[in-house]
């Protein structure tokens, strides 16, 4: 099966993060990303060579669209190629808002991006207490780029190991982790990451399930998804 898609969505996931104290403009908060797929256990990220996932926290919301088009001029200007999201951010009940950027070489790179959001009339949060000593909820709205692997199963056509299922209906947060634990207490391997978030393709939104692990099995993912079925069935 070649099928090849790009659509849009959003993906929410809880993650553990810290906030640099260096390599950015002076008073302003940067989100790094510290363990991206705390579910999947066996590889050591390298989290000092470069930047893997930042979040530039904005003073307020921004659309994406706005985002994009500050990305478009980015690329366009400079040597290096990124990747910008949408991002919202729950700790404990405060929201904060930034955006998310891949594709950066090094650490020293964030000024430079820093600043060109202030030219490009993004106001950026400052002098903020941001607890990290627990995971946040993070929500990022960005393209994916998707293989159908089989019916409603799919693997991400640009990031190794990525894979997706749909599933038959939206799952509140609290929800989506009972289930996730009992899956993972319940299924041949339990050695994967997992997300949720939505697509939105042949006119309707797709609710899904995000799978991290390397070399996936379609075996696996099929068991994997008929659990998550047959719990909903029983909600």
């Amino acid at each position: 099966m070649e099928n090849y898609k790009e659509v849009v969505g959003h993906i929410i996931k809880e993650e553990k993060i810290s906030l640099l104290k260096h390599q950015i403009l002076p008073q302003t908060l940067v989100v790094n990303i510290d363990h991206p797929f705390p579910g999947f256990h066996g590889w050591d990220f390298d989290l000092t060579a470069k930047p893997r996932s930042i979040i530039i926290l904005t003073a307020q919301l921004y659309s994406w669209a706005k985002i994009l088009r500050w990305q478009s001029t980015v690329n366009q200007s400079k040597e290096v190629k990124i990747n910008a999201s949408f991002a919202k951010l729950m700790v404990g009940k405060t929201v904060y808002y930034g955006i998310r950027i891949k594709g950066l070489n090094n650490y020293n790179q964030i000024p430079e991006l820093q600043k060109d959001l202030e030219k490009a009339g993004f106001q950026l949060l400052k002098n903020k207490n941001i607890k990290t000593d627990r995971p946040v909820s993070i929500k990022i709205s960005k393209f994916f780029h998707i293989k159908a692997l089989d019916k409603e199963i799919y693997a991400d056509k640009c990031i190794e190991n990525m894979y997706y299922i749909e599933i038959p209906q939206y799952l509140s947060w609290k929800n989506f982790r009972q289930i996730t634990e009992h899956i993972k207490n319940n299924v041949s391997n339990n050695n994967f990451d997992v997300a949720k978030g939505i697509f939105y393709k042949d006119n309707t939104v797709k609710d899904i399930i995000r799978l991290f692990k390397p070399n996936m099995s379609l075996d696996l993912l099929k068991e994997i998804k008929n659990k998550y079925e047959q719990a909903i069935k029983n909600l």
